[in-house]
């Protein structure tokens, strides 16, 4: 190990900082961002305030104070002042910030709290988006902790119950705090944007006939001050993030027509501002726009469409392979989609643009993530440095790519070195498995990982059919054939790996989260050469997943075969459990006990079946704790969890110290 270097560790966590959501002044000489850190006086809780970093890359500074979150800086349209999302005073509420000097100031009031704001054109109103009940006398009613049900749709993973409470936009004025509820009904209403002259604001809703039922959502035009909706969009599949153009002629959004549901690549779609029928600008690029790489350490704020001030070109984030790169399409059908950013192995996960200038969030590998600059047609130039200190003290490990066959599809994968490696030594090796499976691993900061490198295992990660960032046709693998086409490309990359002259196939683990975790459970249903597995956050019995999970019920739309109780075989020859009796590898489950997402019952019975059996088999559950916990849970709980996973490997398969070099 190089001198004054040393293993990163779990306690590290409480020393890092987290970089989110840059956004460039309208002159493109300042860049607001995010900076998030462990509350030093509070292990259950986190802290962000907002910084302002310069264009000439000046040292940036602290522009917001205190115990609380500070998010979502978005800039007046003349730059002098900054509004904001703060919980200083309880709930989230949107706060204005004069940046020639003085205090903030609160803006809204909402019960349940403010979203991100947006801006009128003329800097006098701001657009938000807020839970509000559809009943008006809700708010009045005595409290009661009994929860009446009536919708299909009635959680969501890290809200909780809904109630009858739907996503509502409002427009408050800025200086008299006036604020006016622009839509209203049971349906929820997402990303405003205004229109050009100021007038007209358009967003995303479902507002079929039973919205609950199905993923279809449309572009919808309404005057500022409320009144008729419009739709512009054609009714057809899923539309989000509309951006009006600056020429005021277009509204440009995310989209598809359901081709194949959830595993449908959106597009970058550009519609008459007036209704009509939508161009598809990105036809011929084989990639979803969004920042599809997954991290332990990254908050990704997704910029949506940003146009050019011309109106020519919309520039958006995409994942191709392990790498998401800032791209423009012009607006013209036939257009071809180029990269703004190269093929350097990082991850941009934020983005804003004013000119030819963006300010980007960027992480890779040895980077937990920082602000950058970039200017049209030159190479990003890092302004901040936020833990530069720590990063110094750390011996890390770089990811190897490797790529290997499996069913005729080229699968991507990354080897990691063990810290303290040496050349013609076997080491224990650990594969990782994504969630989704429409996600992907990238070019990211994976603490996790590390962690493991620096416990002295390898770590064997890859993208196996289902991934995003490798097209349409790898996307729909997973098809009605959940364990199968992604259980060979998974087993595929560890047959490869294993091969390694420094990887000891005799000393391997497996862990994964989400569907991740399912595919850990299946594994050591299906296979024996694992000596131990962590399951995360994990499903196991799809029957049951139908019922209990906030968005299981769309499952049998694609990805499984009809409703459970029509096609029970197949939930069950698709669930891990059905394989219990095989599973003999010792196995750790992780979960939370708020997850809706995939609920805790999945937990619950694959660990009751376990012990039942007289199984190596230990449940851990987090208490207040949803699907998120691994990458914004309470950092205690977060330290807990990789305490958990190490402490697990290390006894089921330890290392040996005269192996490393000290």
């Amino acid at each position: 190990m190089p001198d004054n270097k040393r293993r990163i560790t779990i306690a590290d966590l409480k020393a890092m900082n987290w970089v989110s959501d840059p956004q460039i002044s309208p002159d493109g000489e300042r860049i607001a961002y995010v900076v998030k850190q462990v509350d030093p006086k509070d292990d259950k809780k986190y802290i962000s305030r907002i910084w302002l970093a310069k264009w000439d890359g000046s040292q940036p500074r602290q522009i917001t104070a205190g115990p609380k979150v500070d998010s979502n800086p978005r800039w007046s349209p003349d730059g002098k002042h900054l509004a904001f999302t703060s919980n200083r005073e309880g709930k989230n509420q949107i706060w204005i910030l004069p940046l020639d000097g003085g205090e903030a100031r609160q803006l809204t009031n909402q019960k349940a709290g403010a979203g991100a704001p947006i801006w009128s054109p003329d800097g006098k109103k701001i657009a938000y988006v807020a839970r509000v009940s559809a009943n008006s006398n809700e708010d009045d009613k005595e409290a009661s902790d009994v929860k009446v049900i009536t919708r299909l749709h009635y959680k969501m993973n890290g809200l909780g119950f809904l109630g009858d409470r739907y996503a509502q936009i409002f427009v408050v004025d800025v200086a008299t705090g006036e604020e006016k509820q622009i839509t209203s009904g049971d349906y929820d209403c997402s990303a405003p944007t205004w229109s050009p002259c100021g007038t007209k604001l358009a967003f995303s809703s479902n507002r079929t006939e039973e919205p609950d039922y199905n993923n279809q959502s449309d572009i919808w035009v309404v005057d500022a001050t409320g009144g008729e909706l419009t739709r512009v969009s054609p009714g057809t599949g899923p539309c989000a993030s509309p951006s009006w153009s600056p020429c005021g002629r277009y509204i440009a959004y995310l989209g598809h027509y359901n081709e194949y549901k959830s595993a449908t690549l959106s597009r970058v779609m550009v519609v008459p501002a007036s209704g009509g029928e939508p161009v598809n600008l990105t036809a011929d690029f084989d990639r979803t726009p969004g920042n599809a790489c997954g991290s332990d350490m990254v908050s990704s704020v997704d910029p949506g469409l940003v146009w050019s001030a011309d109106s020519k070109y919309i520039y958006f984030l995409a994942t191709d392979g392990a790498r998401t790169k800032v791209y423009r399409v012009e607006n013209a059908e036939g257009a071809r989609v180029e990269p703004i950013t190269d093929d350097r192995a990082q991850v941009v996960y934020g983005m804003s643009m004013a000119g030819n200038r963006f300010a980007l969030a960027i992480t890779d590998p040895l980077n937990i993530g920082d602000v950058f600059a970039l200017e049209l047609g030159s190479q990003p130039r890092q302004l901040t440095a936020h833990n530069e200190k720590l990063l110094a003290e750390l011996e890390l490990t770089s990811p190897e790519p490797f790529t290997c066959k499996s069913d005729g599809l080229t699968i991507e994968g990354w080897v990691m070195k063990p810290v303290g490696y040496k050349p013609g030594v076997r080491y224990p090796a650990i594969l990782e498995i994504h969630g989704g499976p429409h996600v992907a691993y990238g070019y990211t900061f994976m603490h996790e990982f590390h962690l493991l490198c620096a416990a002295g295992y390898a770590v064997i990660f890859t993208n196996p059919p289902g991934s995003q960032g490798y097209g349409q046709e790898f996307v729909m693998k997973t098809h009605h054939d959940w364990g199968g086409a992604d259980y060979r490309g998974i087993m595929a990359a560890v047959d490869h790996v294993s091969q390694y002259d420094f990887i000891d196939p005799e000393r391997l683990g497996v862990t994964g989260g989400s569907y991740g975790g399912y595919m850990t459970n299946w594994i050591i249903g299906h296979d024996q050469r694992f000596k131990a597995a962590v399951t995360q956050r994990s499903t196991s019995n799809r029957y049951s997943m139908f019922g209990t999970s906030d968005v299981g019920f769309m499952n049998g739309q694609f990805e499984f075969k009809e409703n459970p109780w029509d096609n029970p075989e197949f939930y069950l020859e698709r669930s891990p459990i059905t394989y219990v009796n095989n599973i003999k590898t010792p196995l750790l489950i992780l979960h939370s006990e708020e997850d809706l997402r995939c609920p805790i019952e999945q937990g619950e019975q694959l660990f009751t079946a376990l012990k039942w059996l007289r199984r190596e088999v230990v449940f851990v559950r987090f208490p207040n704790e949803n699907h998120e916990l691994s990458r914004s849970g309470q950092p205690r709980h977060r330290v807990e969890r990789l305490e958990h996973i190490i402490n697990w490997f290390k006894k089921y398969i330890p290392t040996r110290a005269e192996e490393y070099s000290m």
